[in-house]
């Protein structure tokens, strides 16, 4: 399967099949992609936890998972506790990262010479502003690249996720001992789809020109009818929600998973 469909029929899974575990090297390759993600200074400043809920203990369970909320958080067998870990910003840390990239001929030309420059140029800016890069846009914009390709790698593993961020977070950090220098991002569960794969079709976004811009904001990006239709074709573009049966299945689900009485889920009779 190409690039182009493997995004296009990934979606956001709430239903899982709770009797099915996630084997672990599956979640092993998603951390493997994750580790792979580009890095400003490759510090790698992305951290996880995961979490098998039949290891958790119950206040661990009951605060990723409360009874009144979403299917996901009913059924998923894992969850995986995303973080941005600020430490390696602070000190010598970040421009000490540098310098190993200087060392494996990521950036530079000349070894030396560009490691004279880091530390006589860059190294004192990196010292100053180190803390406050830490909890910057950047920070967490890396932290976003390393999960989205776990995600990927979770669909391309046969697996669905969903991602939340909630003031629960907070919360629920606590009971894992992070350091003052986390700051949490978000939870993502993970397991077996107990949906089809469509998951009532491909959820529906803004146009294009609504969300990018040409040279300034309000100068829309014209969309061309032609790159429209390139990406049907390689399914990167399908069939958008509600299909005609989801309401059916949604109804299905929440039966057979015992799920009636939870928020977002009230079946009729």
């Amino acid at each position: 399967m190409e690039l182009k469909e493997v995004i296009g029929r990934r979606r956001t899974i709430r239903f899982f099949l709770p009797y099915k575990p996630v084997e672990r090297e599956k979640v092993q390759k998603m951390l493997e992609a994750a580790r792979r993600a580009s890095c400003a200074g490759n510090v790698m400043n992305v951290r996880a936890i995961v979490i098998w809920r039949e290891k958790a203990s119950e206040k661990v369970i009951k605060a990723i998972a409360p009874r009144i909320g979403y299917q996901q958080m009913h059924t998923a067998p894992v969850f995986i506790f995303w973080y941005n870990e600020a430490s390696v910003y602070i000190g010598d840390a970040w421009p000490d990262s540098v310098l190993r990239l200087a060392d494996a001929r990521r950036i530079g030309v000349e070894v030396e010479a560009t490691k004279q420059e880091i530390n006589e140029k860059l190294r004192p800016g990196f010292l100053m502003a180190g803390k406050a890069m830490g909890v910057a846009p950047l920070a967490f914009m890396d932290v976003g690249q390393a999960i989205a390709q776990a995600t990927l790698v979770a669909y391309e593993e046969g697996l669905g996720s969903c991602l939340m961020s909630s003031p629960r977070l907070d919360r629920v950090a606590k009971l894992f001992n992070l350091p003052e220098t986390a700051t949490p991002v978000c939870v993502q569960a993970l397991g077996y789809p107990a949906e089809s794969w469509e998951a009532g079709g491909q959820t529906p976004k803004p146009p294009l020109g609504e969300m990018f811009f040409e040279m300034e904001v309000g100068n829309a990006f014209a969309s061309d009818p032609k790159v429209e239709q390139e990406m049907k074709d390689a399914k990167l573009t399908q069939a958008p929600a509600p299909l005609s049966w989801r309401d059916e299945e949604l109804k299905y689900l929440t039966r057979a998973l015992s799920l009636e009485n939870t928020l977002l889920n009230e079946v009729d009779p």
